[in-house]
């Protein structure tokens, strides 16, 4: 790794967009994520913390509304200044609108449908129930659907030079045989689940004034949230390493290869990967996150420690940003 390829990582010309990019996906998936850890907190903590559980999951179901709000105002306001001929968007950009406007973009409505529809029935009925499990299992199917289609439809569209055809419904199960969009469909999965909890934290901080249910709750609920973005980074490091091994190893020659010239070829290819230096400051990013995350698990009172929150969220945000670079240098 050459003192040249950290130089053109951070260049404005790289770094801008990717942050820009960043900034529109950041939201979507923690408004994806947050269905999660509610559902996922009432189900788990059914028995050991109920009156708790039922809580966090109505206010994470509320956490996903509002930055739900938020990403469609910023989607429509970068769409509305790409169409004013006002602030031209990138290649990258393009794909996701083409796809927003297309069928996964509708998928992706009735996922925010979905929770908007949970988020109410959390607001009426605040003691978990099966129709809380029920219309929440939904919406969470509802997402995953949205989020694979997104995916698939991406790496096809790359494929093609200039406007690309709209979707056909009948060719999606053959789209949907890429085994390359599974792989970024799990760390995008893991990944709004990690977002929605990290992020979560900042919510619970500033929702303590205005709904007071007690200092016990509170520590309990950023205690989990933190668990639960510590274990989905994780998760979601893993799989951006298969999912970089996947793309930049070249199967077909190490096929052809006998078994001893496997392991050099495959780092020689990594090695040479336009993407190792992004790679390489995700992986350096993402411990940094989960370190930040210890002390509030570990500490009795966590509502205290609002920088190391607003800190993790932060570098989240910049693992994030250094993860779309990595697949733009990819495809």
């Amino acid at each position: 790794m050459r003192m040249e390829d950290i130089a053109a990582l951070v260049a404005p010309d790289v770094l801008l967009p990717a942050l820009g990019l960043a900034g529109l996906l950041l939201p979507g998936l923690i408004a994806m994520g947050a269905v999660f850890v509610a559902v996922l907190t009432a189900a788990t903590y059914r028995k050991s913390s109920k009156v708790f559980a039922d809580k966090l999951a109505k206010q994470m179901s509320e956490f996903g509304m509002l930055v739900l709000g938020v990403w469609l105002l910023l989607v429509s306001a970068r769409w509305g200044l790409w169409i004013g001929d006002i602030w031209p968007v990138s290649e990258p950009l393009q794909r996701f609108y083409h796809l927003f406007f297309d069928i996964p973009g509708h998928v992706g409505m009735l996922a925010v449908l979905t929770s908007i529809i949970v988020a109410r029935a959390w607001r009426r009925h605040k003691n978990g129930t099966a129709v809380h499990f029920v219309l929440g299992g939904i919406s969470c199917l509802a997402w995953m659907a949205a989020l694979v289609l997104f995916v698939a439809g991406w790496l096809e569209i790359g494929r093609f030079e200039g406007l690309a055809p709209k979707m056909d419904p009948l060719a999606l199960p053959e789209l949907l045989q890429n085994p390359t969009a599974w792989l970024i469909w799990a760390q995008g999965l893991f990944l709004a689940l990690a977002l929605a909890g990290g992020a979560g934290l900042l919510f619970l901080v500033a929702r303590r004034n205005k709904e007071d249910y007690g200092r016990d709750y509170y520590a309990w609920a950023a205690r989990t949230c933190a668990a639960r973005a510590l274990s989905s980074g994780v998760v979601q490091t893993l799989w951006g390493v298969a999912a970089f091994a996947a793309l930049s190893l070249p199967w077909a020659d190490m096929v052809l290869q006998d078994q001893s010239f496997w392991l050099p070829t495959a780092l020689s290819a990594l090695s040479e990967s336009s993407a190792l230096v992004a790679m390489l400051a995700f992986l350096f990013l993402s411990p940094l996150a989960w370190l930040s995350l210890v002390p509030l698990i570990k500490s009795q009172h966590p509502m205290r420690l609002k920088g190391l929150m607003l800190g993790h969220v932060v570098i989240v945000f910049l693992s994030l940003t250094v993860l779309v670079m990595t697949f733009h240098s990819l495809f």
